[in-house]
């Protein structure tokens, strides 16, 4: 690969009000959850825009899992009040509310660049060209990718993570490790996206439980910021596989969170794709550079899978679908079904070990 590129340009640990400042901007509107205003984590940006004599209008009907539905609503209220650019705050939905909306208006001939303010440390969609949209008719996640999509700007002020809840720094680090495992074991894995994702692996490693355990060290806060903006560069600039694959069917299905979707999956998905000789190898290469007991590529493959769930209890993720407090008879039913929406989603084409629909189906088993 001769070009690598980043679109996105990234203040980590800058205020907000230092950013915007920096701009011409005369209307903004902000995209957000109700969440996000219980929390004044809206008021942030307002006092903000204030002072800068911005003029703003805020949509807060994000979904947790953005529907087509949510996203119309979205797109009316961005015509009407016809801003300079869009701020998306919030996590991953709110992001990939903000870029299916920019998707739509821009097959209508206008585009609105988009600032993204992440409050969670963990979907990287702040710097990404994809977004998940559920269709609630058919119960499936959908990802759309557009290199348009793209936000013009990310700023990761740490202001914006202090006030997370134990369960979504545990969701969102451990989706942020899957990013960047899959990303540096999959097919269009390179050299820049492997530095990438191998550089977030480290620091969610080491800052992950210290978050989890304490949200006020700052520093913690800061380096999963980077480490999470990290992954998802690089996962984006290479792909996924299929621990996303069935972690959308999951999360379409069931309705549970994306990130622990992922989370408990991918112990069963180091341990499957490790018969593949070049995804243990990588693997062993992680190993190593945790330090984990790595002396032959099949020791280093199998320390990296014990090394996330030892992780996973740290942070209380459950280890396996059955703790999450689905039905078993339900689950069993659908396996055919999972099994051949999970081959056809877009990430299984970035694993690097060629699947089946036996193969879905059993691991769909296995991970009961």
């Amino acid at each position: 690969m001769g070009i690598f590129h980043v679109k996105t340009e990234i203040y980590s640990g800058v205020e907000v009000q230092k950013v915007l400042e920096k701009e011409n901007l005369k209307k903004i509107i902000i995209i957000t959850d109700h969440l996000m205003v219980t929390l004044g984590l809206v008021k942030i940006i307002e006092k903000a825009l204030n002072n800068l004599k911005i003029k703003y209008d805020i949509f807060d009907d994000v979904e947790v899992d953005p529907s087509l539905e949510s996203i119309k609503k979205g797109l009316k209220k961005v015509m009407d009040f016809s801003p300079d650019k869009i701020i998306a705050l919030g996590g991953g939905s709110s992001i990939d509310t903000a870029k299916a909306i920019y998707y739509f208006m821009r097959n209508s001939g206008k585009e609105i660049p988009i600032i993204a303010i992440p409050t969670t440390s963990g979907t990287g969609s702040e710097v990404t060209s994809y977004a998940v949209v559920t269709d609630k008719k058919k119960k499936v996640k959908i990802p759309i990718k557009d290199e348009n999509m793209i936000p013009e700007k990310a700023i990761l002020d740490p202001e914006f993570t202090k006030t997370l809840p134990k369960g979504v720094i545990a969701d969102g680090g451990i989706d942020a490790l899957t990013h960047a495992i899959e990303s540096y074991t999959c097919t269009s894995a390179n050299f820049y996206t492997q530095t990438f994702a191998l550089t977030a692996i480290v620091g969610i490693f080491k800052n992950l439980l210290k978050m989890y355990n304490d949200v006020g060290d700052k520093d913690a806060r800061i380096e999963m910021g980077k480490a999470s903006c990290m992954a998802g560069i690089a996962f984006d600039r290479s792909g996924l596989g299929i621990n996303h694959s069935i972690a959308h069917i999951l999360g379409g299905r069931f309705h549970k969170s994306h990130g622990r979707s992922n989370g408990v999956v991918l112990p069963f998905i180091i341990k499957f794709n490790s018969s593949d000789k070049e995804t243990a190898k990588r693997y062993w290469e992680i190993s190593k550079r945790l330090g984990l007991p790595s002396k032959t590529v099949e020791q280093g493959a199998k320390s990296l899978a014990i090394a996330v769930e030892i992780l996973n209890k740290g942070l209380e993720i459950p280890s396996c679908v059955k703790e999450m407090g689905i039905d078993e008879e339900s689950y069993k039913k659908l396996i055919p079904l999972m099994a051949k929406s999970a081959l056809e989603d877009i990430c299984t084409q970035g694993n690097l070990k060629k699947v089946s629909l036996e193969d879905m189906k059993k691991i769909l088993n296995e991970i009961y």
